[in-house]
C-alpha cells in the first residue's frame, strides 16, 4: 500500500496524511464542524464523508485508498496470554479473550492480533504466546466503508490509535525495541500511551484537553469558543500566556507527573527516558513548557525522530502512522 491516505477523525480536526509511492507527500489538518464527532464518537457518518470528499478535491489528494484511525471509544485493544496455537485456533478462541465485552454477541465483531512474543522452554519447545489482540464491531466497519464510499475512497485498513502510533515509532525508530511513551496533546482530552519493550502497553486518560484552554480563552475575551479557538492558534494579544490559560496547562501537567511518575513506581525495570508529545495543542509552547518542568523524563516532539516532516508527524502522528505498512 505505497499510495494511501491515513486519516484520523478527532473531536475537533481530522488529519490526513497522503503517502505516494511510499512516502509521505501532503499533510492537512481540516476542522471539524460542531456535533460531527462527540465525546470520541463520530455521529454524522454521511456529513463526515462529505467533508473527506470536499478536503480532497480542496487539497488535490490523488490517491484511492484510505487508512483510517480508530477511536478508542470503538475498539477494544488488550494484551492477551495464550498457549501456543494457529491462527485458526486463534480467532476461535479470541471471542473468549473479550468476553466480558462483547457477551455472547461474537459474530457481531471482527478480531485481529499482532503477535508480541512466542516464548519457548529450554528445549525450544513452544509454551505460550504473548499477542495484541483487538475486537471492534463489523457494523461500525461497514459504517466507515460507506463513508469512504461517499468519498470515492475504499477503506483498505482499520487500526487502533495505539498501534498506529506503534508502527510509526517502529518505523522511525528503526524497529530499536524500547521502552518509551507518547503524550498526546489532543481536545477533549490528553492520552499517555507508555509502550514497554517497543509493544503497546497501557493508555493512561487525562480528562482536561485543549478545548479547557480555548473555554477558558473564550471566557476571558468574552466571545464564543469558535473565535476564542482561532485567538488561542494566533497567540492573538498574547492569549496563551494569560494566567486561566496557564492555569490549565498546569493542571494537566501535573496530572502527566502523576502518571508518570506512578507508572516509574509499578516499573522500577523500565529504561523509559523520553517522553514523546504529538497532538493539535502542541503549537503552544508555554504548554510544553510546564510539561516539561514538571516530569524528570526528557520532554521532546515526536517529529524529531524522523529527518524530515518533521511538523506532520508532531501534528498527526496517528495519521502518518496508520498509513504505514
Amino acid at each position: 500500500m505505497k499510495d494511501i491516505l491515513g486519516i484520523e477523525i478527532g473531536n475537533k480536526t481530522a488529519k490526513f496524511a497522503q503517502f505516494k509511492r511510499g512516502k509521505l507527500n501532503k499533510f492537512v489538518a481540516a476542522e471539524l464542524p460542531d456535533n460531527v464527532v462527540i465525546n470520541d464518537e463520530l455521529v454524522a457518518f454521511e456529513a463526515m464523508g462529505d467533508i473527506i470528499a470536499e478536503t480532497i478535491k480542496k487539497n488535490k489528494f490523488s490517491v484511492k485508498k484510505a487508512a483510517l484511525v480508530l477511536p478508542d471509544s470503538s475498539v477494544y485493544l488488550r494484551r492477551l496470554v495464550l498457549p501456543p496455537m494457529n491462527e485458526k485456533q486463534l480467532l476461535v478462541n479470541m471471542p473468549y479473550e473479550f468476553r466480558d465485552v462483547i457477551g455472547n454477541e461474537k459474530d457481531k465483531y471482527l478480531y485481529d492480533y499482532s503477535m508480541i512474543e512466542l516464548r519457548k522452554d529450554e528445549e525450544g519447545n513452544a509454551t505460550e504466546m504473548e499477542l495484541l489482540g483487538a475486537v471492534v464491531s463489523i457494523e461500525l466497519i461497514e459504517k466507515y466503508r460507506e463513508m469512504f464510499n461517499r468519498a470515492s475512497l475504499k477503506l483498505v485498513k482499520a487500526a487502533p490509535r495505539e498501534i498506529a502510533l506503534n508502527e510509526l515509532v517502529d518505523a522511525l525508530n528503526e524497529n530499536e525495541m524500547d521502552d518509551f511513551a507518547i503524550l498526546d496533546l489532543g481536545y477533549k482530552s490528553t492520552k499517555v500511551d507508555i509502550f514497554k519493550n517497543g509493544v503497546y502497553e497501557v493508555t493512561r486518560t487525562i480528562d482536561y484537553g485543549a478545548e479547557n484552554i480555548v473555554q477558558n480563552a473564550a471566557d476571558i475575551i468574552g466571545v464564543d469558543v469558535h473565535i476564542a479557538n482561532e485567538y488561542v492558534k494566533m497567540n492573538k494579544d498574547n492569549i496563551q500566556e494569560n494566567e486561566k490559560c496557564v492555569d490549565v496547562y498546569s493542571t494537566i501537567a501535573t496530572e502527566v507527573m502523576r502518571v508518570m511518575n506512578y507508572y516509574a513506581f509499578e516499573n522500577p525495570e523500565s529504561t523509559l527516558e523520553n517522553l514523546y508529545y504529538c497532538g493539535g495543542a502542541s503549537y503552544i509552547n508555554r504548554y510544553i513548557q510546564e510539561i516539561a518542568e514538571s516530569i524528570s523524563l526528557n520532554l521532546v516532539p515526536l517529529g524529531s525522530l524522523a529527518e524530515a516532516d518533521t511538523e506532520a508527524i508532531t501534528q498527526g502522528a496517528s495519521a502518518v502512522g496508520i498509513a504505514l505498512e
